[in-house]
């Protein structure tokens, strides 16, 4: 029996809307003991299943009291339909101390709001109301009454000291009739026991089924069922916790008085997760705006909240895809790691020097020599042959514009870059400097074959080459002194050039520059 300081009942128009929608709410309140058993201790009267029977041997006056006469399912009956019936104790003689005890197995705990009962018999001289949660192992108690809360109790009374434990309200022992004493005691009689109450369900539920039931449906039953029916993503017998996939913050019970429902906040686990826990130290870390952590993240997926791919993955619409990078062309990202490696996001491999490709699978334009050490520069001015490193002729120069296109629509199909969306231009390289955590390259812009997102004009500008690691850059080569048709990303927030790993860097042709103007007309 849990007993609440206050239940939360709310009280609205009929509506066809569920109460609970974003505000508190609670199951109606109903008789606790109704279709539950009673259970009598030291009663001798109405002895059957559910009535245990202590009386001394041999029984006193038992004559006055014929056997089940007076069950105790009397107390819990309609008293409407039934006014006629009660339950009775024993009776004992006259100075033997008469002790008799009801109990009320609710098997699970409740709201208990007040406790009604109806004696036929003069009031006990002392009375105790107690509650266990252990099933009967210990007993705490809830109200104490007597004739003489000092004399029975050793307690003060509440009427001289409010709040006490023990009251003497509803104890008088004044006899019921010419103020005469009869020398065998009356049993004690009751008409009624009510127990108003409630299951218990924090404000996170309008109705309540039984343990056995499989719907979730109120059921049409006097007894009042103790398995809540929970909302506001709350989860549990009594809704006293948030459910699998809502544990982004602490579980709150809802507030009654201002009806905040206080629900429990979905993680956000990127649908890659069943359920997820609440991390004291995430929550502090965020300043109290989210703690969630993603438990067992499925699809190879890594993080707090499944957002990060698995190492030897990465990012597909659908799910994350497994690496593929040409062990030949492809280099750790980092030193000491193995496995294949690849951008989370774009899937493009970690290239050695002048390789290129999303799996670091040939030589970049004006590479050729595609091998474990990477592919070295051409020393052509009109590029060489990716296998052998010979110089080509202007005839072969169709053969550039043919790994152009491929290159240009591996970079498409990679999800990094658009054709038409891409800076391509003829530039000058006038001079590279090693800052050190990066490198910087003047260029000065001879044609704009094409602008992207960064408005482009004649004149000397900065490159930034992206790939920089301790042993330089792994990115395309740009000589000072040369002219290159170069193609690649744009930075639209710094108006910045960039020179990646999938830009393209081809020496500059007349020949070249004409094909390339065609293949953009027709592209776009």
């Amino acid at each position: 029996l849990h007993l609440c300081g206050r239940c939360l009942m709310l009280t609205e128009p009929h509506q066809l809307t569920s109460r609970c929608v974003d505000h508190a709410c609670s199951p109606p309140i109903g008789n606790l003991a109704s279709g539950r058993a009673l259970i009598t201790l030291s009663g001798c009267c109405g002895n059957n299943s559910h009535h245990q029977s202590q009386c001394p041997s041999p029984p006193l006056m038992h004559h006055l009291c014929p056997e089940d006469s007076h069950p105790p399912a009397h107390m819990t009956d309609d008293p409407f339909l039934h006014p006629d019936t009660w339950w009775a104790s024993r009776a004992g003689s006259t100075g033997q101390k008469q002790e008799d005890e009801i109990r009320l197995d609710l098997e699970t705990q409740f709201c208990l709001s007040h406790l009604v009962l109806l004696f036929r018999s003069p009031r006990p001289a002392a009375m105790a109301i107690e509650r266990s949660s252990n099933f009967g192992q210990t007993w705490e108690t809830l109200k104490l009454f007597a004739h003489n809360c000092s004399l029975e109790f050793g307690l003060p009374d509440d009427l001289s000291q409010p709040g006490s434990l023990c009251t003497s309200r509803y104890s008088s022992i004044t006899p019921c009739s010419d103020g005469e004493v009869s020398p065998v005691s009356a049993p004690y009689a009751i008409y009624t026991l009510l127990a108003r109450g409630t299951c218990l369900c924090h404000g996170h539920a309008e109705h309540c089924v039984s343990h056995n039931s499989s719907q979730d449906t109120p059921e049409d039953s006097s007894m009042v069922p103790g398995r809540c029916v929970c909302v506001h993503n709350t989860a549990g017998e009594h809704c006293e916790k948030c459910a699998p996939l809502y544990n982004d913050r602490p579980w709150r019970p809802a507030n009654g008085s201002s009806g905040e429902p206080n629900p429990c906040q979905k993680c956000e686990c990127h649908s890659h997760a069943d359920s997820c826990h609440f991390s004291e130290r995430v929550w502090l870390s965020s300043g109290g705006t989210s703690g969630g952590v993603c438990n067992n993240c499925r699809h190879n997926t890594v993080g707090r909240r499944c957002q990060r791919c698995r190492h030897g993955y990465h990012r597909h619409p659908s799910l994350p895809l497994s690496c593929w990078c040409d062990p030949r062309g492809s280099m750790p990202a980092h030193v000491g790691q193995e496995g294949p490696w690849c951008h989370p996001r774009s899937g493009q491999c970690h290239c050695k020097s002048g390789i290129g490709g999303i799996s670091c699978s040939h030589c970049l334009p004006g590479y050729w020599g595609f091998g474990v050490e990477g592919c070295k520069p051409c020393a052509c001015p009109q590029g060489c042959d990716p296998t052998t490193g010979q110089c080509l002729d202007r005839l072969a120069m169709s053969f550039i514009f043919s790994m152009f296109k491929n290159t240009f629509s591996a970079l498409a199909n990679s999800g990094s870059v658009c054709l038409c969306s891409t800076a391509v231009i003829k530039a000058s390289v006038l001079s590279a400097h090693d800052k050190g955590s990066h490198a910087e390259v003047q260029v000065k812009i001879r044609k704009v074959l094409q602008s992207g997102q960064v408005a482009l004009s004649l004149g000397t500008i900065s490159m930034y080459p992206l790939s920089w690691t301790s042993r330089g850059c792994t990115c395309p080569i740009l000589n000072p002194g040369m002219d290159y048709l170069l193609a690649g990303p744009e930075e639209a927030g710094t108006g910045r050039l960039l020179v990646t790993m999938q830009s393209i860097v081809v020496p500059w042709t007349p020949r070249l520059g004409t094909l390339i103007s065609q293949g953009l007309r027709h592209g776009c």
